[in-house]
């Protein structure tokens, strides 16, 4: 295939979409509706987690850019795939099939679990992936209008999605939109327990109990599904324990209530298996995905039992949610996800990580919880691990610095409320799935480095052995 512009020189276009001042960069900044982080990037090495800056410098990612690129920035594979198809066929309206997505579509059904075999596709992430979801069960449930979330659960930020996800008055503005249509009860959290248990061992699933008696009695209205990210994201990078969900299934079917896995961050082999459904060997009746299912491309997918009824041509149609350059790419990432066993890879990977990280936390008193799956880890840092008070401001210090010191991490925030206090106190760890040991092995010096300095400064014993 070869790229030829028209109107202007390859040299001219290069120049549009790599040459800017400083000064150019402050005032575009200015008139941004969205705040952003003060660097801003240039460039990537094709297939790597590194990236590079406007001004040269250089950073490891241990992020994957919100849990996306699982095979590193601009896999040469995928780039070809979307650059092919967007070269011979870049857009058409949802009415029309084209092969990228019908492969899309036959593949994701193929590596479904269970009887999920019906697909509505976007081009527009997890968030409209997550109505989707619920537009499903709505059109399979039509008196049933109340949906159960949890505690700490993000589902996206349309106004329907943020009004399913935690409850932030102080930092969304939309806080009054849709609520009466959502239930919150709490999540396993089991580090935390929300019932002060030490162990999952005693709690005999009180989590699962709540729920339960919410749906009996706590609303005013018939439940139509249960929506819960089997590792929970934003709210902490927790794994729900697997009995958990096992008996979440029976208590669904029991009192005749769909489930929906919002698997964004988990599906693909982030976990170390193609799907957390396979983890809990537990099927869900709808499956939300998204993230690195484009290979760095926007696109979402929801996943339904074959047996459910769908969309009217009316009721799921956006301009752009049938985009075959995004589906092109997602066609190759799923190719590419089997031909290099990425599941398997994130599995042995994570063992890698954990070994490091559980004896990271064996000499930190300041981290108190290492958890996850896979490439899929939270690091809780504590100011006691006694108390398990959030080391808030500690966690703040380790992410500004290791980023100066040119790796990419960011925190999370377990705890918010309605007083407006944030305690983004837990780094979650999910590089690209790609990551070489030696790659990996550089960051975690870097982390550990920042967590040794951070531990001096704000006096909180560690282990000089």
């Amino acid at each position: 295939m070869e790229l030829k512009p028209e109107m202007f020189t390859e040299d001219e276009i290069k120049s549009m979409l790599t040459e800017i001042s400083e000064e150019e960069i402050k005032e575009a900044k200015k008139r941004m509706l969205l705040p952003t982080k003060s660097i801003t990037m240039h460039h990537a090495e094709p297939g790597t987690p590194y990236i590079w800056d406007t001004k040269g410098k250089k950073y490891l990612d241990f992020t994957s850019q919100a849990w996306t690129l699982s095979l590193g920035w601009s896999h040469p594979d995928v780039v070809y795939a979307a650059a092919y198809q967007a070269s011979i066929l870049n857009h058409i309206r949802n009415q029309y099939p084209t092969i990228s997505r019908l492969k899309l579509i036959k593949k994701l059904t193929d590596i479904a679990p269970g009887n999920l075999k019906k697909v509505a596709l976007s081009t527009q992430g997890g968030s409209i992936a997550n109505e989707i979801a619920m537009k499903i069960a709505m059109v399979n449930k039509p008196k049933d209008y109340i949906f159960v979330t949890t505690w700490g659960g993000y589902h996206g930020t349309t106004l329907a999605t943020y009004a399913a996800s935690h409850h932030i008055p102080f930092i969304t503005r939309f806080h009054h939109f849709a609520l009466d249509r959502f239930v919150k009860v709490p999540y396993p959290y089991c580090y935390r327990c929300p019932f002060g248990y030490e162990s999952p061992k005693e709690c005999n699933l009180e989590c699962l109990n709540i729920m339960e008696k919410t749906i009996n009695y706590g609303v005013n209205a018939s439940v139509n599904s249960v929506i819960i990210e089997p590792f929970q994201g934003a709210g902490g990078n927790i794994p729900a324990p697997k009995r958990y969900i096992k008996e979440l299934r029976k208590m669904c079917n029991d009192n005749d209530v769909f489930l929906i896995f919002d698997e964004a961050q988990t599906a693909l082999g982030r976990i170390g298996t193609m799907f957390a459904a396979e983890y809990y060997e537990t099927i869900p009746d709808i499956m939300s995905l998204t993230k690195s299912l484009g290979g760095g491309f926007p696109i979402g997918a929801t996943l339904a039992r074959e047996d459910l009824e769908m969309f009217t041509p009316a009721e799921q149609h956006s301009t752009f949610s049938a985009n075959p350059v995004s589906f092109a790419a997602g066609l190759m990432f799923l190719h590419l996800v089997e031909k290099l066993n990425l599941p398997q890879r994130a599995k042995e990977m994570g063992a890698f990580f954990f070994k490091r990280l559980r004896e990271m936390q064996e000499k930190y008193e300041l981290i108190g919880d290492v958890r996850g799956e896979g490439l899929f880890i939270g690091v809780e840092f504590v100011e006691d691990r006694k108390t398990k008070h959030p080391a808030t401001d500690e966690t703040e210090e380790i992410v500004e610095r290791c980023i100066e010191r040119g790796l990419i991490i960011d925190a999370e925030a377990p705890f918010i409320t309605r007083k407006g206090d944030i305690r983004r106190n837990v780094i979650p760890i999910k590089p690209p799935l790609i990551i070489s040991k030696e790659d990996a092995e550089r960051g975690l010096d870097i982390l550990e480095e920042v967590i040794k300095e951070v531990s001096d400064e704000f006096e909180i014993p560690y282990s000089k052995g």
